[in-house]
């Protein structure tokens, strides 16, 4: 009778811990899905920003575009890369970024998320960052001839999400 006992409790200890191994295995696939799912939400939102100002750009392009044709200007002789950064400068889509002695970097901007009017933008600000600290999340340089769209993250590491559009097709 003490074998059976013992050889009944040595089994149900084996399948406790073989439980608790697939359930462990189960939790830790969980995990790593929910966090894998997240990281490409995140990584959708970043191009939707960029998308966002590009599109931004483009209806400025359309705008400007039917002013020029309706008053047989030249779109060219206004239409620039430096009108382009100050519509963006005067409609607070971005703003000149600053050194840490609050002197303008040359062809860098921070681009302001919240300004694209978009739910997306926010989810990305919370997601990714404190809004409360003031932490900028999204950059604008020019790269050669190009303006680069950044993500920077909390550790100041940059990410291409695309480049702006200066000049879209109609």
């Amino acid at each position: 009778m003490k074998r059976e006992d013992g050889l009944s409790v040595l089994a149900l200890a084996i399948i406790i811990v073989l439980l608790l191994v697939i359930i462990g295995a189960v939790g830790y696939k969980v995990w790593v899905t929910f966090n894998e799912v997240k990281d490409d939400a995140t990584a959708y939102n970043k191009e939707e920003i960029a998308e966002k100002l590009n599109l931004m750009i483009k209806e400025k392009y359309v705008l400007d575009y039917k002013y020029a044709s309706e008053n047989n200007q030249n779109i060219d002789d206004f239409y620039n890369d430096e009108y382009v950064i100050n519509y963006l400068i005067e409609n607070k889509f971005i703003e000149q970024l600053k050194d840490i002695e609050d002197h303008p970097v040359q062809d860098q901007y921070y681009i302001n998320a919240g300004q694209l009017n978009s739910d997306v933008s926010t989810e990305v600000i919370n997601a990714n960052g404190s809004k409360s600290n003031g932490t900028k999340l999204f950059k604008l340089k020019k790269v050669e001839e190009k303006y680069i769209i950044c993500y920077v993250d909390k550790f100041g590491e940059e990410e291409e999400l695309g480049e702006l559009v200066l000049r879209p097709e109609v």
